[in-house]
């Protein structure tokens, strides 16, 4: 990394392309002179050096000696693989006419078009490497939101000179401008087209003597979009983005380079590099085309300026090659440079080490090599994360699924794991997997006991519609509110889901307390429905009694059935989810297995609502023997309650006789035939009801529940199965599984991007 910025008495010369104007018009400049003279090499070292600058060979060797060139080079084989992974390296920034190319041409020994009305039109990356073979590269790094057709041809791109001349570079370029699709050359007046580009051209050039140097150049800013010809406020606020963008990045050493002539007061540049270094750890100022400055003011200005930099990695100051300078080779140039440091009036900067572009590239060698050193572990954590990351996604898209056997594999294979985890979630196993512990509505069961308990609970204290004699109203207790907490969660949760609203009851706060006069409800109803029986009633009164005394359990029960479907529902489409990240496949398997699901639904509903009928609709018949004895029971309670008058003796326990023969006698004297009626009819009301309620809350839950939604064959939770993806059509199959062309831009980016982290991991570990 050190031999990056001393190494100008070992560049070649100047390589200029300043003959080369704004991209797509031609070589002029130098088109008299002969090809081969055009780019000829420096052999021989100019010694001059400024005080307090190192020497050139010293620092050089030193340079190799520490093998910093190392670091450097993997920084440039991270920043090819294209991953917008963010790399140690020198951008060069300024606006139009700031000096910037001639700079760059200082610092690399490669020159880019420059002078009245030239301008960059994209980033462009210099690589000097040292190398057996002088040889020249170009080629383009594509941006990071090009497609990967426009990815796969701007990587295509890539010209291999051995011969440096000048119309060839030249021609290359012109090329380039082409490919990505900028306003140049013979497309120049087409307006359509993009003035800047975001992709990347970099040249990289190779020879035994150079030493390793990366030089990124971002185009200039302007401010008046008239000096570009036909520039746009668009085209400029787009090279402002791109520069922004690149200093932005915080291992970025940012070159701001403005004229000595300039103000830095209104330079935008320096207001850009303050807003992306706020503390001036990483920028250094540059002030160009010192040769320009003749007031003493001026100078004093640059002085102070130099001296006591915001920046603290302060200001340098160089000379440019003239514009009358076009000849001069490099070492002539810089002969130039250090006459022209050696006045008196540039000693008090000049001793100070802030002068030449010797010093300049010694400073930014040190700065970057220790750059790459401090950043190379927090790269490779930043590589190892995002790869973790990219093949987890991978993960989620599976296997390519293009043909109808690749398909139905890979739609088998989640049917499979769907059926188990169903399976666990049946059986309560939820150690065996933790989608378990990271979703709870996957605890399927758990929350099915619960509404089942809640619900026969529900129906024990608040089913009936008169509390039968001597049975008190119950406050809400907490199986109570937590089944209505349940119900009301599933209900909140389905509001967004249309093909649920015919399940979704409206959210309730309690359930309404039954009513306290049972004996007066019984009596009219042996008035209305009394026949010529004596001593008893008619079938048709227990009836009526009992459809009245239990009319709430219809509305119970389908808003518990409705529960039931919603939780289950949210389970399928949580576990759906967790299984298929592709969102697409997974709303296409959606949509074909809703009908499906929906009858399911369907049939448990409609089943309750038979369970529902049979019990309120048709004659009350049980054969169950605890009718009998809950009757008998029921009687004797209430014999009980006539004696519970009488105390013992409490000498010899024996009750007085006369006593009770005579409490039982006038009960039964005081009673009409009516009222002893109206008695049987409570108690059998009573035995019958305790018998029915059981029976029902267990059809519910055991039928329209249990079978119907979970452990039947047609279930909901059974519907995604192995041999349902077997009798799929092809067409069918390719509807869900297939992937369009989103997901297959999406995979190729991620294998894309999959590839390049393995790359760079590879890289960083080398």
């Amino acid at each position: 990394m050190l031999r990056l910025l001393r190494s100008l008495p070992t560049i070649p010369t100047t390589v200029s392309l300043r003959g080369y104007s704004v991209p797509g018009s031609s070589v002029s400049r130098h088109s008299q002179k002969p090809p081969h003279q055009l780019a000829t090499y420096v052999t021989t070292h100019d010694t001059a050096t400024f005080p307090g600058s190192p020497s050139p060979e010293t620092s050089f060797a030193n340079l190799d000696s520490l093998g910093n060139h190392i670091y450097l080079e993997k920084q440039d084989k991270l920043r090819d693989l294209g991953i917008n992974l963010q790399t140690s390296q020198i951008i060069v920034v300024g606006g139009q006419s700031s000096g910037k190319s001639s700079l760059l041409e200082s610092l690399t020994g490669f020159s880019l078009p420059r002078g009245q009305g030239c301008c960059t039109r994209f980033a462009t990356q210099i690589t000097l490497r040292r190398d057996p073979v002088k040889k020249t590269v170009i080629s383009i790094t594509p941006r990071n939101n090009a497609d990967q057709k426009l990815r796969d041809t701007l990587r295509a791109f890539r010209h291999e000179l051995t011969d440096f001349r000048l119309e060839d570079v030249a021609n290359v370029i012109d090329k380039a401008n082409v490919i990505m699709g900028i306003r140049s050359g013979i497309n120049k007046d087409v307006l359509s087209l993009p003035m800047f580009s975001e992709d990347i051209l970099k040249i990289e050039i190779s020879s035994p003597k150079n030493p390793h140097l990366t030089v990124i150049d971002v185009p200039g800013l302007f401010q008046v979009t008239d000096q570009l010809g036909y520039a746009s406020d668009k085209d400029k606020l787009l090279v402002e983005a791109m520069v922004k963008r690149h200093m932005k990045n915080e291992r970025t050493i940012v070159l701001a380079v403005l004229s000595c002539l300039s103000d830095p007061v209104t330079e935008g540049i320096l207001q850009f590099a303050k807003a992306a270094d706020p503390k001036g750890e990483r920028t250094v100022g540059v002030l160009t085309k010192a040769d320009l400055v003749k007031e003493k003011a001026v100078l004093q200005s640059l002085s102070s300026l130099a001296m006591g930099s915001t920046f603290k990695l302060g200001y340098f100051v160089v000379r440019n090659r003239g514009a009358d300078e076009d000849d001069l080779d490099m070492s002539e140039c810089r002969r130039k440079e250090v006459e022209l440091f050696e006045n008196p009036e540039w000693k008090h900067i000049a001793d100070a080490g802030r002068v030449g572009v010797d010093a300049l590239r010694t400073e930014l060698q040190s700065l970057l090599t220790r750059l790459a050193k401090r950043e190379l572990p927090k790269q490779k954590a930043e590589v190892m994360k995002r790869l973790a990351d990219c093949e987890k996604r991978s993960i989620s898209f599976g296997p390519p699924r293009c043909t109808p056997a690749a398909q139905r594999e890979h739609l088998i294979k989640l049917a499979l794991k769907f059926e188990r985890l169903a399976n666990d979630a049946l059986e309560g196993l939820y150690g065996r997997d933790a989608l378990f512990r990271e979703k709870p509505p996957l605890k399927l069961i758990t929350k099915i006991i619960e509404l089942n308990e809640g619900f026969s609970h529900v129906v024990w204290k608040k089913g009936q519609t008169w509390n039968f004699k001597e049975q008190a109203t119950e406050e809400a207790d907490g199986t109570e509110i937590a089944y209505i907490q349940l119900v009301n969660e599933a209900v909140d949760w389905a509001s967004t889901i249309p093909e649920l609203v015919e399940y979704r009851y409206p959210r309730i706060s309690t359930f309404k307390d039954p009513q306290s006069d049972i004996m007066a409800f019984i009596r009219d109803c042996y008035s209305a429905g009394r026949g010529p029986e004596l001593g008893s009633f008619g079938g048709s009164v227990l009836t009526m009694a009992f459809k009245a005394q239990a009319m709430s359990w219809d509305e119970v029960a389908t808003r518990h059935v409705n529960a039931s479907v919603l939780v289950i529902h949210r389970f399928l489409y949580t576990l759906l989810t967790a299984l298929i990240k592709d969102q697409r496949m997974r709303e296409e398997l959606w949509t074909c297995l809703q009908d499906d699901l929906l009858k399911g639904y369907g049939r448990a509903r409609e089943h309750a609502k038979f369970v529902i009928n049979t019990e309120l609709n048709g004659r009350p018949v049980t054969y169950n023997h605890y009718f009998n004895e809950n009757m008998q029971r029921a009687r004797l309670d209430r014999q009980k309650s006539i004696l519970s008058g009488l105390e013992t003796n409490s000498q010899n326990t024996k009750v007085d006789l006369f006593k009770v023969q005579s409490l039982l006698r006038s009960v039964v004297e005081s009673k009409s035939n009516a009222e002893q009626v109206r008695e049987d009819i409570h108690d059998i009301l009573k035995s019958y009801y305790k018998v029915a309620r059981k029976r029902f809350v267990d059809n519910i839950c055991q039928q329209a529940i249990n079978h119907f939604l979970l452990d039947g064959d047609q279930s909901p939770v059974k519907i995604f199965t192995a041999d349902w993806v077997a009798k799929l059509s092809d067409r069918r199959l390719n509807i869900i599984a297939g992937e369009d062309a989103i997901t297959t831009t999406a995979r190729q980016r991620l294998e894309t991007e999959l590839e390049g982290l393995r790359k760079a991991l590879e890289i960083l570990r080398s």
